[in-house]
């Protein structure tokens, strides 16, 4: 009996993180996208990686390819599943803002072309984040290609 409730309990222990990650993280096609947002990136559902809630908010994740980077502004490619670029949008992050390239933060104008990055949307409301808990970036420019 002691026996069967240790396994038990160890195996509980194992699958509780797994669940509790798997609460927050949505499938794309559950997304209601604010008018706004698809007027912005039309492609917003095709391009979606994933979903996330955070702070009250629903947040999309999306993947893109960088194309320019100053001190100035960052020029990112969306990329669909297949890393097709499908928009480009212009940046300003703020000047404490760093970008997260495989675990170590980096400045946005240090950033290389070509270097890969996920940002985030909230899906309600027009803004391009770092990470769902990041303040928005100043967008200049937003274009379908």
């Amino acid at each position: 009996m002691k026996r069967t409730m240790l396994a038990f309990a160890c195996a509980l222990a194992v699958s509780v993180p797994s669940i509790a990650a798997a609460a927050d993280d949505y499938g794309c096609d559950a997304v209601n996208f604010g008018q706004e947002v698809l007027a912005k990136l039309p492609n917003a559902k095709k391009l979606c990686r994933g979903v996330t809630e955070r702070n009250g908010g629903v947040y999309v994740k999306y993947v893109g390819r960088v194309v320019a980077s100053s001190p100035e502004s960052t020029t990112i490619e969306f990329l669909d599943k297949d890393k097709k670029a499908v928009s480009r949008a212009t940046f300003k992050p703020a000047a404490n803002q760093m970008a997260d390239v495989d675990g170590k933060k980096m400045k946005y104008s240090e950033l290389k072309k070509g270097t890969e990055l996920r940002f985030y949307i909230e899906n309600k409301r027009w803004g391009l984040y770092g990470a769902p808990n990041d303040t928005a970036m100043q967008i200049l420019s937003v274009e379908q290609l």
